[in-house]
């Protein structure tokens, strides 16, 4: 009898080790498959230096290979698609980097690599070679404006549209006290007009605050109820700038109710917003 369980024991503890040399062989493929799928994404995106500084303390242009996407390049405010190489550096006053993420936001897709905003000295000499830089426009002021809050310089018409949520203008006094107002232009994209409402209606409710992290920011489908029954939903975009004025409203109170039931018979997550009563 003894040794019929010390059999029984070996042949489970051998079943056992077996299972675990499975299992860790397929966690193993999981991983390089991962890391395979990471570097594929990292090559698809690389990080080239278009603008350095020379030794001589000359700056110093580099075009990307020709399998490489091209930067989008302004100079004196004007399209330039020539090589970088054949610019005179001479000529030039000041270079700006915008990275990609940036870029995008500003120019759109054909910045997806990222744009080089160029400023030269003087106007060139009409019989100039074709290589040379553009000849530059007649000096505007280019007044600031909130860009998601934050204090940019440029022209709001440079902006992508299609990534656009609101234009407004604000007022305000030039100092406190005086009867002159300063007007200032505030862009919003449609990005950052959902962060604002999800993050203020999250302040006021943990669990929609929980519920929305779980899904990164995704609120596709979510019901917002206000107090007077309208109903909104999240991730439509004739919606979007309404959710983004009840941000800007005063809201009072949210309570959430997670979405229930089974796939077929399943209820959305809803939002109920009460707003700040209007002062009489």
């Amino acid at each position: 009898m003894k040794k019929l369980l010390l059999i029984l024991l070996i042949l489970l503890s051998v079943g056992a080790f077996a299972q675990h040399k499975k299992r860790a062989k397929k966690k193993v493929r999981r991983t390089a498959k991962r890391s395979v799928r990471h570097k594929a994404i990292e090559k698809t995106e690389p990080d080239f230096q278009y603008v350095a500084m020379g030794p001589d303390k000359r700056i110093v242009f580099t075009d990307p290979p020709e399998e490489l996407e091209k930067p989008f390049v302004l100079i004196n405010d004007t399209v330039y698609n020539g090589r970088l190489q054949d610019l005179n550096v001479d000529d030039i006053i000041d270079v700006s980097v915008i990275k990609r993420k940036g870029a995008r936001i500003m120019y759109g897709p054909k910045a997806a690599a990222g744009a080089i905003i160029i400023k030269t000295k003087q106007q060139l000499p009409a019989n100039a070679g074709n290589n040379v830089l553009p000849s530059p426009k007649p000096p505007t002021v280019k007044k600031s404006f909130l860009f998601n809050e934050e204090v940019t310089y440029g022209n709001v018409e440079d902006l992508d549209p299609k990534k656009i949520l609101s234009i407004d203008t604000l007022i305000e006094p030039k100092f406190t006290g005086s009867k002159d107002n300063d007007t200032t232009i505030s862009v919003t994209t449609k990005v950052y007009g959902k962060k604002l409402y999800q993050w203020k209606f999250g302040t006021l409710s943990k669990a929609y605050k929980t519920y929305i992290r779980s899904r990164r920011g995704n609120d596709n489908g979510v019901l917002y109820i206000l107090g007077d029954g309208t109903t909104l939903t999240g991730g439509k975009e004739e919606d979007l700038i309404k959710l983004l004025n009840v941000y800007n409203a005063g809201v009072k109170s949210v309570s959430f109710t997670p979405p229930g039931g089974k796939r077929k018979n399943r209820t959305p997550a809803k939002v109920t917003i009460e707003l700040n009563q209007p002062e009489n």
